[in-house]
């Protein structure tokens, strides 16, 4: 009874706190893993799996049982659910964990490990692919077989296993740990904003505006963790050693599935219900699927550069740039400079969302095409500034790392008005009953992109030095920005709705 009060307390100031970005009318847009789109309404006509508005077996004084068992709206609360505190700390350790992690993968394959660079890079590049492939089958799995509360815990725990095993400095062992770490992070992860807009549907119907707020807040949460751990896994590492800064994501990675399991019963519930595709809707998902094939290969083009940042860049800050700041004496580790872009992203989502409505109400020139556009330059931009720096970087002469920082800061605003605009577009171009999968086949652009770079990046310094290889990288993202300029958007057939996409 203390710890349901000591809870209790916890929900009713969470609900008073509200949601600056959504005052602001911020609508934050993140790339791949920092993107949750809202699922619940996505899936709305081809989700096997719906909710029902069923009591919840938590029935004591405090739950957030907001609807009847014919579903009709009573007493409807305005703040949010307590579900909601599971699901924002249980999200800041998963990619705490994920993205500290990543951090230090691929100096760990090459240090620690020995391989070379072209197959660390390799090596990488297959993660990454498999990260953002298995979505597509988390979502499979939770919609057909097992729900999606099931598929995040029984995951997890592959995930969990995957982080511990890493740490043992072995070549099988490390394949093993990237094989469990991606099917566990791939899996789970529609997962889990799908189930908090279920929850927000069941507990908070018709109340839009608060699911936004828990989007932005569960957005924020993510960023925050990929912050702290880009910062925290080099530092551990430079002054402890692999193994142990291994165990950071490791235990961080327990306390996500111990807090997201324990908070269960403040769910929506499921129930499985198999939907069978008719022929008329297979068709109509070819015709979709041709309209917006453009703009998925504009957004592959775009991403191979770009998934060099926590790569190519890496090795090229730890052999040709000068990692301490100007005028100072603090210096950074080659890969501790990534936390740059979730830094980036949490100014620049939220400074964008208040900016373009403000300067043009109507958006007749902040354009999704327009929007898009932008990015695109900005991101051909930080290549050409990565080309300028390795051209500059010769024999024993290191450049600034002023060069890198400026390059990270385009890539970042690049990557939030691409990512997020060509979302919103494929979401709003699809019919009601395809917007789910459509945004489904847009988030494997990302992988596409990764399963190229699996041959590209090991390229790099083996057979093209920086310059060649940044240089032609960023030819990708210049063909793109031509593509953007000639071809014909897709129409939405429905208004678009950004409180869906987060």
């Amino acid at each position: 009874m203390r710890l349901r009060r000591r809870v209790t307390t916890i929900g009713n100031r969470f609900r008073a706190w509200g949601n600056p970005f959504t005052q602001a009318g911020f609508a934050a847009r993140v790339h791949v893993d920092r993107i949750h789109v809202d699922n619940s309404s996505l899936f709305e006509k081809r989700d096997p799996v719906t909710t029902e508005s069923t009591p919840n077996p938590y029935d004591g004084p405090e739950s957030d049982l907001a609807t009847t068992s014919s579903g009709d709206p009573k007493s409807v609360p305005t703040g949010h659910p307590l579900a909601f505190l599971f699901f924002f700390c249980g999200e800041f350790a998963e990619r705490c964990s994920y993205y500290g992690m990543r951090a230090i993968l691929p100096l760990y394959l090459t240090q620690a490990l020995h391989f070379s660079d072209a197959t660390g890079l390799a090596l990488y590049s297959q993660f990454k692919t498999a990260c953002y492939a298995l979505p597509l089958l988390g979502g499979f799995l939770a919609d057909r077989f097992f729900g999606k509360y099931n598929t995040i815990v029984w995951f997890s725990i592959p995930y969990v296993i995957g982080h511990f095993v890493l740490g043992i400095e072995s070549h099988w062992a490390a394949l093993l740990a990237l094989a469990l770490l991606a099917g566990g992070s791939g899996v789970i992860k529609p997962n889990i904003s799908t189930l908090l807009g279920a929850t927000y549907d069941q507990q908070r119907p018709g109340q839009t505006q608060l699911r936004s707020s828990a989007f932005m807040w569960f957005y924020f949460a993510i960023n925050v963790g990929a912050l702290i751990s880009t910062i925290a896994l080099p530092y551990l590492r430079d002054n402890y050693g692999y193994a142990t800064a291994f165990l950071f994501p490791a235990w961080l990675m327990v306390a996500s599935l111990a807090v997201f399991a324990s908070g269960k019963r403040f769910y929506a519930k499921e129930t499985l219900v198999h939907q069978v595709l008719s022929p008329q809707q297979k068709q109509e998902q070819k015709a979709v699927l041709g309209r917006l094939l453009g703009v998925f290969a504009l957004m592959v083009l775009f991403w191979v550069p770009y998934e060099h940042n926590d790569s190519v860049w890496v090795f090229f800050a730890r052999d040709h740039v000068n990692l301490t700041m100007p005028l100072t004496n603090f210096s950074f580790a080659p890969d501790q400079l990534q936390f740059m872009n979730p830094l980036c992203v949490m100014i620049f989502a939220p400074l964008f969302g208040v900016l373009f409505p403000l300067v043009d109400p109507q958006a007749k020139i902040f354009t999704m095409r327009n929007k898009i556009l932008l990015g695109f330059i900005s991101g051909t931009i930080a290549s050409g500034i990565m080309t300028l720096a390795g051209a500059l970087a010769q024999a024993d002469t290191k450049v600034s790392i002023v060069w890198l920082i400026a390059s990270y800061v385009l890539l970042t605003i690049g990557e939030v008005l691409v990512y997020g605009t060509g979302l919103e577009l494929a979401y709003s171009a699809a019919p009601a009953n395809m917007k789910g999968f459509v945004t489904g086949c847009f988030l494997l652009t990302t992988a596409i992109a990764n399963q190229f770079n699996t041959f590209w990046s090991p390229l790099y310094n083996e057979k093209l030095p920086p310059v060649q290889f940044f240089g032609l990288s960023g030819l990708f993202a210049l063909f793109g920005l031509i593509g953007v300029m000639l071809i014909s958007l897709p129409q939405s057939d429905d208004a678009p709705a950004p409180e869906a996409v987060t």
